[in-house]
């Protein structure tokens, strides 16, 4: 064989072997695992197998009746001996545990036996109903949210990141202190099976891919079903979406929810370009 041809077979080899390597997804150096985290770029990356609702915010997240977008044991759990009971200590019993534990400080305005996380408390841990100005004075407990909006009236609804109008995504503190991520930091959610994407804010805190009811509706899912009569907040979108967080850019909070979708869109779509746009989206989330 002469060198030519020995050079020739090496470079259609080398040229295969890179081809191979994008097609699977390598040049953006993502593990396969769904939830772990990655960096590429300014952006940091997760991929997780389906995106969960999160109603918190909304002004009709939790109701007093327990009729809301939410579930009341959505956002509170039973504490016995000190400790929380959630569904990871003990996965069978502890939403009849809530339930018991809820009932009981209701009828005695004793919430010593529950750990409310869900919406706003006072000074004694019990829970604030929404009053005059609030959309549901009366019928409907404060829904929070972990980040607030600047300059709002404090014990009112209107301030924390409403689920219905703004895309927001979810993040745990330990992920929010590792990659320096504020609050207003922007987010592109990527949905492979439609091949659509949403542009997002971090606005609460919790467990990786979990997401507002907009970004949901943004990305195609139909978040709000009726459940026993009551429309509820529980239709996840079951496919597997990939979400990238840019701690750099930020489209800070903001009181007027319509100018700060625009601000969210604008600088998502900076963000995104900046990062090599849907393409690169693509092989990451391979």
């Amino acid at each position: 064989m002469n060198l030519q041809k020995s050079l020739t077979i090496a470079m259609t080899m080398a040229a295969m072997a890179f081809v191979s390597r994008s097609s699977a997804g390598q040049t953006c150096g993502n593990p396969p695992e769904f939830g772990k985290v990655w960096t590429e770029g300014k952006a940091v990356l997760f991929k997780a197998s389906r995106l969960n609702v999160d109603a918190d915010g909304a002004p009709n997240s939790y109701l007093v009746d327990g009729k809301g977008l939410s579930y009341t044991c959505d956002g509170v759990v039973a504490v016995e001996n000190g400790k929380r009971i959630t569904p990871d200590s003990d996965p069978i019993n502890w939403q009849k545990k809530c339930n018991a534990a809820w009932s009981l400080a209701k009828s005695t305005g004793n919430y010593s036996g529950v750990a409310i996380f869900g919406f706003q408390t006072d000074s004694k841990n019990r829970p604030l109903i929404q009053g005059e100005g609030d959309p549901f004075p009366g019928k409907a407990y404060i829904s929070a949210t972990s980040v607030i909006i600047p300059g709002a009236p404090s014990g009112a609804q209107r301030q924390y990141v409403d689920a219905l109008t703004i895309p927001y995504i979810v993040l745990p503190s330990t992920f929010l202190s590792k990659y320096k991520v504020k609050a207003g930091a922007l987010a592109v959610v990527y949905r492979k099976k439609s091949n659509t994407h949403a542009f997002a804010v971090f606005a609460d805190g919790g467990r990786l891919g979990e997401a507002s009811i907009k970004l949901h509706q943004d990305l195609g899912g139909k978040p709000i079903v009726r459940i026993a009569g009551v429309s509820r907040a529980k239709a996840r979108i079951e496919d597997p979406v990939l979400i990238a967080v840019f701690p750099e850019r930020i489209a800070a909070p903001q009181a007027d929810s319509e100018a700060w979708n625009l601000k969210i869109k604008e600088e998502g779509a900076a963000a995104l370009q900046e990062f090599g746009g849907v393409t690169q989206l693509q092989a990451c989330a391979n």
